[in-house]
């Protein structure tokens, strides 16, 4: 049912087609009578959506195959970007998270659940299981939570272990199109690293005499149960001397490419220099004008975003009712709905993590949010997870996504007999416990 999975096909010419202004095309089968309407309308089902840069062309969906008698195999995409998305999640003794399960994922995925349910935790998994390899990992994961944990030490890495216990093994498996990856965490009183390499023997004698007295992190990480993608090694750190990563495999051996991926949180929003970066690429690779036409639906005044040098500092300005304003003095909305569209399109092909995503939003901007999120991701082939506290946020998520619900799920974070569950509701499900005044948060 996905569009943007199969290769491109032209519209076709039939009486029957209708091409919506947002650009799904459907195509309208036997009229039938609508009791609520008082009139017949036509039966439409959804047949993909139109290529604005491809006159003639749409993106089909599986019931274009279906209508036309088309085998929709022959017309698949690359598995190089489809093999991106997640499907499935296992989370154990990270974070507060015992253990829990996250299964039948979709392109854009919404969490929510009481405070400190996990929520953050889930989305800090997924990252640590595409990013493990960085010996910044636990920094960087830190730094989700505002840097308040020291970055030295077994402090760096014991905030993650459930109940801050290293001897509870963290293990995170994940499902990446046909792919299962597996990444453990244990603490490790046996190793000691080489004194080999360009480390200075100053540096080298630092990390062996602190594990010596303390010990190593050793993560395994495999895709598919296979030896020729494993990866087996160790985290020491120092007080004073940072952390080293060894591979105990082979380190000729190519490491498997993971999904790159996108952390935001509101710490990260008004990041100047991330930000100018990611404009700075959108406008190198020409999209610049599609990003102006998303932040257009928002505010229509606004008609240009300059880099502008201001006593040699630069500076992200918007241009709006012909006035040149800082991007950080637009508005909050404006900029965390800047930030995530430029993440989007850095992470083509590639995963968007959002905590707390209706932070900064009025309430009546989350449709208009989720319909761009759904539109932007599509186009560039984001997988979108994302966490909220907020029901008009849930209730945004159904409005923006009612062209595409069958790209959309919800999960509730909660307890069940002392056991932290996962609550999944597609789209319909959602929508019905909504009209039914079900607690859905």
């Amino acid at each position: 049912m996905y569009v943007g999975q199969y290769e491109p096909v032209k519209i076709p010419q039939d009486a029957k087609l209708h091409i919506q202004k947002s650009g799904y095309v459907y195509m309208s089968s036997a009229s039938k009578w609508n009791n609520e309407k008082k009139r017949t309308i036509d039966n439409r089902v959804s047949i993909g959506k139109i290529i604005q840069d491809q006159p003639g062309m749409m993106s089909p969906n599986k019931k274009y195959f279906d209508i036309f008698g088309i085998d929709p195999d022959s017309a698949k995409k690359g598995v190089t970007e489809m093999n991106n998305m997640l499907s499935d999640l296992t989370i154990e003794n990270f974070r507060g998270i015992k253990k829990l399960d996250i299964n039948d994922m979709r392109r854009l995925v919404l969490l929510s659940g009481n405070n400190n349910v996990g929520k953050s935790s889930v989305l800090e998994a997924v990252f640590l299981m595409m990013d493990h390899l960085s010996p910044d990992s636990f920094n960087r994961m830190n730094s989700f939570r505002g840097g308040r944990i020291p970055n030295v030490g077994v402090d760096q890495w014991e905030p993650l272990f459930y109940q801050m216990n290293p001897d509870n093994k963290i293990k995170i498996c994940s499902t990446r199109g046909k792919d299962t990856l597996s990444l453990s965490y244990s603490k490790d009183e046996s190793y000691i690293p080489a004194t080999k390499g360009n480390l200075p023997v100053n540096v080298a004698g630092s990390f062996q005499n602190f594990a010596k007295s303390n010990y190593t992190l050793r993560f395994d990480f495999n895709v598919n149960g296979s030896e020729n993608y494993s990866e087996i090694g160790h985290f020491t750190t120092g007080e004073t001397v940072g952390t080293l990563r060894e591979l105990s495999n082979d380190e000729t051996k190519p490491l498997l490419p993971l999904t790159y991926t996108v952390f935001i949180n509101n710490n990260f929003v008004r990041t100047d220099p991330v930000i100018l970066d990611r404009m700075g690429k959108a406008e190198i690779n020409g999209e610049k004008d599609k990003l102006i036409g998303f932040l257009q639906r928002i505010d229509p005044s606004i008609s240009d975003i300059v880099t502008l040098s201001v006593k040699g500092i630069p500076q992200l300005y918007i241009s709006t009712n012909k006035k040149l304003i800082p991007v950080q003095f637009a508005g909050d909305g404006i900029n965390k709905l800047l930030f995530i569209i430029l993440s989007i399109m850095d992470a083509k092909n590639g995963l968007l993590l959002v905590d707390e995503i209706d932070t900064g939003f009025h309430y009546s901007m989350h449709g208009d949010l989720w319909k761009m999120i759904a539109d932007v991701s599509r186009d560039y082939n984001c997988q979108v997870i994302a966490t909220t506290h907020s029901y008009e946020n849930i209730m945004g998520a159904l409005e923006g996504t009612k062209e595409c619900p069958e790209d959309f799920v919800f999960y509730r974070l909660g307890y069940d007999k002392g056991e932290l569950k996962t609550f999944r509701s597609n789209y319909d499900l959602l929508k019905s416990a909504i009209r039914s005044d079900m607690e859905v948060r």
